[in-house]
């Protein structure tokens, strides 16, 4: 946990910390797992691979964050920095706790002694989607020259708008380094809220973009398309309102969630038989089933059930995904197969039934891959599959 001295009167502190106890797993190896590890393309936006250099924040141990509040001449504070903070906080730093099973801890030091003002009109801005990373910058500037203060390095700052702010209509991630006007290094990436949050996605927001700031990248289309494309609301990287929000147990092995011994790689051909535990639960057991198509493409499957972070979930089962670390940010590099296609899906989306399960549709087989995946025993605590790969 980061902390620092100041003067007596002068600032108000909170420093939030969650976190969660990690049970331990058994250790039972694995056939080569590295083989799985698909390599990130540096030349891709946020390649959902592994190894990627992009000054990410950190996902195991402590992120720190700071957080001020702002707001303009224009459109100013109706609330309480205090409210705002709440707002977020601590739910969003135990989400984390609890979808990385304890393996990362959101530190959050944030001044709430006031709303700092900002030097230029709220609407001045031309805050809109398609917003320039020069343009962006210059917002963060301008909110670092408001405050006033020193802050010492960190890896996340968080820039929180009053509510009434309407002209900041959204909530983007500065993904260079953050820097004063003159120059003095402040953090690794900054969040900057916008009324999305207070309107629509609720403290999950805060859980979505700083996915970003730890290099994770969009699951749902941002050329426009329907939020829901490419993963329906399985991924809060997707949709984050969607019913079920935890993250792919790719993304978990990548942030070092879940390790090397939890994950099943098949590299090769022929038939292999696969004992899954849910993804939302800690403990020991396999959490996904990797199986590698090529240097850049694989599929996974992985266990999920109505409970922990997707307790809201309108189905469960084995989810089937590929993942392509050739395809960028928002264009679709993590793609849900649909194994009930002729259904109509649930809670608004047609992919969040898209599981297999032995009440339902057991087997699927990929388009163009020709690998078989069919549930052949379940129970309340684990499936097991055979993966067929020609």
């Amino acid at each position: 946990m980061q902390s620092f001295f100041v003067p007596a009167g002068l600032l108000a502190w909170i420093v939030i910390v969650a976190s969660a106890s990690v049970e331990a797993s058994p250790v039972h190896p694995r056939a080569d797992v590295s083989a799985c590890k698909l390599a990130s393309n540096r030349n891709v936006d946020l390649s959902a691979g592994f190894g990627l250099e992009q000054n990410c924040a950190p996902s195991t141990g402590a992120l720190n964050a700071f957080m001020f509040f702002v707001d303009f001449d224009d459109q100013q504070a109706i609330e309480t920095p205090q409210s705002l903070h709440d707002f977020f906080l601590p739910a969003a730093a135990e989400w984390y706790a609890t979808s990385s099973y304890g393996a990362l801890t959101l530190n959050v030091t944030a001044d709430i002694s006031k709303f700092y003002r900002m030097p230029a009109r709220a609407t001045s801005y031309n805050w809109d989607r398609g917003l320039t990373s020069v343009a962006h910058d210059k917002y963060i500037k301008d909110a670092l020259d408001a405050y006033g203060k020193a802050i010492p390095e960190t890896d996340v700052l968080y820039i929180v708008p009053t509510a009434n702010a309407r002209a900041i209509s959204f909530s983007p991630t500065y993904m260079g380094d953050v820097r004063t006007r003159a120059g003095a290094y402040v953090a690794k990436k900054s969040v900057t809220f916008g009324l999305d949050a207070y309107e629509a996605w609720k403290y999950l927001v805060l859980n979505h973009e700083t996915g970003h700031t730890m290099c994770l990248p969009d699951y749902y289309p941002t050329n426009g398309g329907a939020t829901g494309l490419y993963v329906g609301g399985w991924d809060l990287m997707g949709l984050i309102s969607g019913p079920s929000p935890d993250y792919f147990a790719w993304d978990k092995w990548r942030l070092g969630w879940l390790s090397d011994d939890q994950i099943d790689c098949v590299s090769g051909t022929g038939s292999t038989t696969h004992t899954l535990t849910p993804l939302e639960k800690t403990g020991g057991g396999s959490k996904a089933v990797v199986i590698k198509r090529s240097n850049t493409n694989a599929l996974v499957a992985e266990l999920r059930t109505a409970s922990g972070l997707d307790s809201a979930s309108c189905a469960t089962g084995v989810l089937l995904y590929t993942v392509s670390t050739t395809i960028g940010s928002g264009q679709g590099p993590v793609r849900v197969l649909d194994a009930t296609p002729s259904s109509s899906g649930c809670e608004g989306d047609k992919l969040n039934d898209a599981t297999l399960n032995l009440k339902g549709t057991s087997s699927y087989t990929v388009a163009d891959w020709g690998v078989k995946v069919t549930v052949t025993k379940e129970s309340s605590d684990e499936v097991e599959i055979k993966v067929d790969v020609p």
